[in-house]
């Protein structure tokens, strides 16, 4: 399956007969690991800072909800086939590569104008790559990695390191000005591409003979669509703390340096849990780390609501780490566990469309006009509640199931 081997990305021969390089199976993947901190520090910019462009070009709340909901609406259709895609190509890494370069141009057309329509359109056609490239990276990953002695853990690590050093001295250089965000969006999306290209090639499993399917057989899959159903919750509340709370925070005193702080915050909160998830769920197995990011998301969303001081809003965030390395490390190496080799692009296309494009969906619209209405503060504590409802609904579900109570070591794998 792969071929032009590269040293430090390589991994051995597996059983399944897929051609893995054995130049150095114990050298550390450091362009794999390079690809995930220029990745994420291109979607720190673009995440933490495109609202508050949109804002300081005049849009409403209820208008930049609208976007990220329209958006997101017109794209579930073509998402769906993205993992798909993956699953039958001859390189998946063409598949990411074209991702990566059509984020790059997509990112400089916001220079072109700034009416509200035009914008809805920019938005639109820069989700129609990002929102694939995160599952189809991380399956990449994972195929990359087996028969390694290197975790998924370890390589998305360069992620959060990208993400946390971005947001910091971004907002430190922005100074409350957002217009210069697209061009480094671009400058590290061609890296991306750039680095992808020197990675050693894998092919769609089903190009290679294996059988084919769909999502039809991937919905049979109760312990998957439930792990997946509260996801979605944590993720409709994250999706609004990133959308609006910004925002909401530049009110009552932060400004664009400490905004990259808060989310310096919540980024580097993750480099702790990625050292520490593995043992975390073989101690607890992935129904008790579930339970556990959980509620302490719904603490950190009780907080937010409760607090109105800038400073202390920032500590707060550490919190991400737990909440969201939890779920998301979860849901990913659980996939890449129990779902067939043929179907695990399409797999993390599903749990990313379900649990991120359709919480965007839902509740980009509605947070938006929740927030024009309640205020961004209410909301957090609508959040906080949702997310303690849905953990204890989880909670009673999955008690008697022993393939998410598993706490061996085939739960990291």
């Amino acid at each position: 399956m792969h071929k032009a081997p590269v040293p430090d990305a390589g991994t051995p021969k597996g059983g399944d007969g897929m051609d893995r390089t054995t130049a150095n199976q114990d050298m550390f993947p450091r362009r794999l690991f390079l690809l995930y901190v220029l990745f994420y520090a291109g979607q720190a910019i673009y995440n933490t800072y495109l609202n508050l462009y949109l804002s300081s070009v005049g849009l409403s709340d209820t208008q930049i909800g609208m976007a990220v909901s329209v958006s997101t609406a017109v794209l579930l259709a073509a998402q769906l086939g993205w993992g798909i895609l993956s699953d039958r190509a001859r390189s998946k890494n063409g598949v990411l590569m074209l991702l990566y370069g059509c984020m790059a141009v997509a990112s400089l057309l916001f220079y072109l104008n700034t009416d509200f329509w035009f914008l809805l359109l920019a938005v639109t056609l820069f989700s129609a790559f990002i929102n694939p490239i995160v599952p189809l990276q991380d399956n990449y990953t994972l195929e990359c990695l087996e028969g390694s002695r290197w975790d998924y853990g370890q390589i998305r690590m360069g992620g959060t390191i990208g993400y946390s050093v971005t947001v910091l001295f971004i907002g430190l250089a922005l100074q409350d000005s957002y217009r210069m965000i697209f061009w480094m969006v671009a400058l590290c999306m061609t890296a991306c591409l750039l680095v992808c290209r020197g990675l050693p090639q894998v092919c769609g499993y089903q190009r290679q003979g294996g059988r084919k399917g769909g999502y039809q057989a991937l919905l049979q899959n109760r312990n998957l669509l439930g792990m997946i159903l509260i996801n979605l919750v944590f993720s409709s509340g994250l999706n609004f703390f990133y959308n609006f709370y910004p925002i909401y925070y530049t009110s009552i005193g932060g400004d664009s340096s400490r905004v990259g702080m808060m989310m310096f915050a919540c980024s580097v909160s993750e480099i702790p849990m990625l050292f520490f998830i593995h043992r975390i769920i073989r101690k607890i197995g992935v129904r008790g780390t579930l339970i556990l990011s959980g509620g302490v998301t719904v603490l950190r969303w009780a907080l937010l609501f409760l607090l109105r001081d800038p400073i202390l809003v920032i500590p707060v965030n550490l919190l991400h780490g737990i909440g969201y390395t939890g779920f998301n490390y979860c849901l990913v190496t659980f996939i890449a566990r129990t779902v067939p080799r043929e179907l695990r692009a399409t797999g993390q296309t599903l749990n990313a469309i379900i649990s991120n494009v359709v919480s965007k969906i839902m509740f980009g619209m509605v947070g938006g006009l929740a927030s024009d209405l309640l205020g961004v503060g209410p909301v957090m504590l609508v959040n906080a509640v949702v997310m303690a409802v849905a953990i204890l609904i989880f909670a009673r579900w999955s008690a008697s199931n022993p393939a998410l109570a598993e706490n061996s070591s085939s739960a990291e794998s």
